[in-house]
């Protein structure tokens, strides 16, 4: 599958990046998937860069990926939020572990990391509330639901992220529903950058398999009740029949707070955050 953007480029322009302090870069992979540029290093987060559906199924695309996974040689870290295959694909984490080897990678125990090529010393399962260290980033993984909060003896099978860096605090939800106690979990932290799908949920898609989100209210609720600093709406774009026009959440965040600030990533595009210190 050949991608309109040049891969080669971007990764580039990655490593080319210079990270000053209280800043992080962002590079939209589409989905839900960002690549983040700190200091030391870039995290990759639920990158999805083929059409993978299941050992005999394809997933058509709305657009090519911004880059192929062998060409992603600079990850540092790569955090799985869980295991669908829009976010944790053999096709896309094998390559990726091949290419860039000196990356570790986190997911829940759900994710067999060693069936998509990557070495088990080089994966880990997060403890959950225990932040661990990604480099010079701190990462501490919170629960999703997807659509319900779910646990077992061996732990949470969705999960976010907490990212710590460079005086950024980032959080990515991963595929969630609001669930009672995640506003006072997250409320430890003050979010500067959150990453929040808004595709919803419904009786049609949930009777296809299809398993909801937050859609563009809640998203929205959400980060006006954690006063968010930037919003970036995720789980839009890419398959067909599970979209949502990112407009509406843009309508909706402005009627509940003009000032509060919002950002539609572009595939490959590079978000510049620098923290507002005032």
């Amino acid at each position: 599958m050949n991608s309109s953007l040049d891969a080669k480029g971007l990764i580039e322009r990655m490593d080319a990046l210079d990270i000053m302090p209280n800043s992080l870069g962002f590079y939209g992979l589409g989905q839900v998937g960002v690549a983040i540029k700190g200091p030391d290093g870039t995290i990759y987060v639920d990158p999805y860069l083929t059409d993978y559906g299941g050992e005999v199924v394809r997933l058509p695309r709305n657009f090519p990926p911004p880059v192929r996974p062998e060409e992603v040689v600079n990850a540092s870290f790569v955090l799985v939020t869980h295991e669908h295959v829009d976010h944790f694909d053999p096709e896309t984490l094998g390559p990726i572990a091949s290419a860039s080897r000196r990356a570790r990678f986190y997911g829940p125990n759900t994710c067999d990391f060693s069936s998509a090529g990557v070495d088990l010393a080089r994966a880990n399962v997060p403890n959950v509330g225990r932040a661990f260290d990604a480099g010079s980033a701190r990462v501490t993984a919170i629960p999703s639901a997807h659509t319900e909060l779910e646990q077992s003896d061996s732990g949470y099978p969705y999960l976010g992220y907490i990212i710590e860096w460079n005086g950024v605090t980032v959080y990515h939800t991963g595929d969630t529903v609001i669930y009672d106690g995640l506003i006072e979990t997250l409320g430890r932290w003050q979010i500067d950058v959150m990453f929040v799908p808004i595709n919803g949920r419904d009786y049609f898609r949930t009777a296809q398999g299809i398993i909801g989100n937050t859609d563009v209210r809640e998203a929205a609720e959400l980060a006006e009740t954690l006063d968010v600093a930037l919003t970036v709406p995720t789980h839009y774009d890419l398959i067909a029949g599970n979209t949502a026009n990112p407009a509406y959440f843009v309508d909706y965040l402005y009627q509940l707070n003009p000032n509060r600030r919002h950002h539609l990533l572009r595939l490959g595009e590079l978000y510049y955050y620098v923290k507002d210190e005032t």
